[in-house]
């Protein structure tokens, strides 16, 4: 059952690693070809990145396009957007739109970079784990998509790779690349501690008979890591704006949170069909039953059971399944229920675990279940046939998701606002004249991210129905600001105030009308 200690296997790793260029081309490829329409989806959080990182090119530091202090989440990822951007001309969507293409094929190269220094011995299970991350229409719509996470991927993955150098060869460099990543990792995303408590964790692992290692390498490692994450959360956003995330409390359900996220998780092997509906939304259930299944396939076979922990507690292997429970824990504690919800497309912080998922698959297979199978069935060609059945679920999926980019744009659940509707819609159109026209203006607007998006001004939210008199409270909106006000049709924010009602205390003008909405005048009563 030895994964990682081959033979003399430069021929195998060159014919592999042609391999992993070719499907990390093809990739890429499908990137360019699901953006091809319009340009990288954009979603709320995609022009949040996107305006802080056009506030910073204009001298005007970590700010979002409605004026307000980015504390939501850490400033890295806008903080490349507008380096990318200085350096190439770009504008900043263009930048991170043509950067995370570029990272889906880095990505999945260095997936199959681990996949091959786990599976020397037995490369087809490398090629084939490979075949798997290409193949996840979840990993494409993140990477088609203005979102921090596909660089987050990209340090995790360096982060396990240059683990595997500190722990067979205690490479320095590999330490200081270590050390590196875990104190970027959090101010990409605040989930990126978790990069922090893996390294923590191999360390202590590594060095547990040698205290004096562990504590230099723990200290130094966690010590480096704290300070741009602690200055952020405690000097910059506690002392200067008295908030920690710039939020109120929200609902935080950590049972329905890991519910879900195992169901998405499945989601990427089987399709949501309604037959199986019942079964995949009871996750706890479904694995429970395939955990009880094992057991008694394995009953008597304790030589297995204990090879398959011996194989996920291999050096190559351990800090990849820790990270993966590591960060499966801390997103389920910490991401907000209500938000995500959705089923279809909503898997975006679950694709980092793809590698740690497929690891787990794999081992399953050739440990607990291969040695049970008739002798016909234990052959490679069995696996591969079994592979390419699979796959038609997502190459359909894929095929679907391309075709439908190709019409309207990026298709995703996430694309809120770079799609076929709006670039089509005449409201955006008079908008952006307008703008053109009265560059100083203000602008309000229902879909204040689609405004800024269309015209790259800043623009401010409406009044909202979270007051109970209204007329009293916004009495002398807009305060000596007067402007224009762009009212989406139809309006999906129900909490914002129509025009109709703002009408009751400021003086609105119809400037234009159309189906996809109208434009106000609007000036104080």
């Amino acid at each position: 059952m030895n994964f990682t200690q081959p033979p003399s296997v430069s021929f195998a790793q060159k014919r592999f690693l042609i391999f992993l260029v070719v499907l990390s081309l093809i990739a890429t490829l499908l990137g360019g070809i699901a953006t091809s329409r319009y340009g990288a989806g954009v979603a709320s959080d995609s022009v949040k990145y996107m305006a802080v990182a056009q506030s910073l090119l204009a001298g005007n530091g970590l700010f979002d396009h409605r004026g307000l202090p980015l504390l939501s989440w850490p400033p890295l990822y806008s903080i490349i957007l507008a380096g990318l951007s200085l350096v190439s001309g770009l504008d900043v969507f263009v930048a991170g739109w043509w950067f995370n293409v570029f990272l889906l094929g880095l990505n999945l190269f260095l997936s199959g970079v681990i996949f091959w220094r786990i599976f020397q011995t037995k490369p087809l299970y490398a090629y084939l784990a490979s075949g798997f991350v290409c193949l996840s229409i979840s990993s494409l719509r993140i990477h088609a998509t203005i979102f921090s996470e596909p660089l987050y991927l990209t340090m995790t993955l360096g982060l396990l790779i240059v683990i595997d150098g500190y722990i067979r060869q205690h490479s320095r460099r590999a330490f200081i690349w270590m050390v590196a990543l875990s104190a970027l990792a959090p101010m990409l995303r605040y989930v990126g501690l978790a990069v922090t408590v893996t390294g923590l964790i191999v360390i202590l692992i590594e060095n547990r008979k040698e205290p004096r290692i562990f504590l230099r390498d723990g200290f130094i490692l966690g010590g480096v890591s704290i300070i741009p994450i602690g200055w952020w959360l405690v000097i910059r956003n506690i002392m200067t704006y008295g908030t920690l995330f710039g939020t109120g409390d929200a609902e935080v359900d950590v049972y329905q949170n890991t519910s879900l996220a195992l169901t998405k998780i499945l989601h990427w092997f089987v399709p949501y069909l309604t037959p199986l509906m019942p079964i995949l939304t009871r996750p706890f259930i479904l694995l429970f039953v395939m955990a009880l299944l094992l057991w008694f396939l394995n009953r008597k076979r304790s030589d297995l059971m204990r090879a398959w922990a011996q194989a996920l507690m291999d050096r190559s292997v351990y800090p990849t399944l820790i990270y993966g429970v590591v960060y499966f824990v801390a997103v389920v504690l910490t991401i907000i229920t209500g938000d995500h919800q959705w089923l279809d497309t909503d898997d975006r912080y679950y694709v980092i675990l793809l590698v740690p998922v497929a690891l787990l698959v794999v081992f399953t297979y050739d440990i607990l279940i291969q040695p049970h199978l008739p002798a016909f069935r234990r052959s490679n060609l069995i696996v591969v046939v079994l592979f390419v059945l699979w796959s038609v679920y997502p190459l359909y999926g894929m095929r679907e998701y391309l075709a439908t980019a190709r019409t309207i744009g990026e298709p995703s659940g996430y694309n809120h606002f770079n799609g076929r509707a709006f670039h089509e819609s005449n409201i955006v159109i008079e908008m952006q004249k307008l703008r053109i026209a009265q560059p100083d203006a203000f602008f309000y607007g229902n879909y204040v991210d689609a405004v800024w998006f269309y015209t790259r001004k800043p623009v401010q939210t409406l009044p909202t129905k979270t007051v109970s008199d209204f007329t009293v409270v916004y009495a002398g909106w807009p305060h000596d600001k007067p402007g224009y006000i762009v009212w989406f049709k139809p309006n999906e924010y129900k909490h914002y105030l129509s025009p109709d009602e703002l009408s009751q205390f400021s003086e609105l003008e119809l400037m234009y009308s159309d189906p996809s909405g109208d434009i106000y005048y609007v000036r104080p009563r």
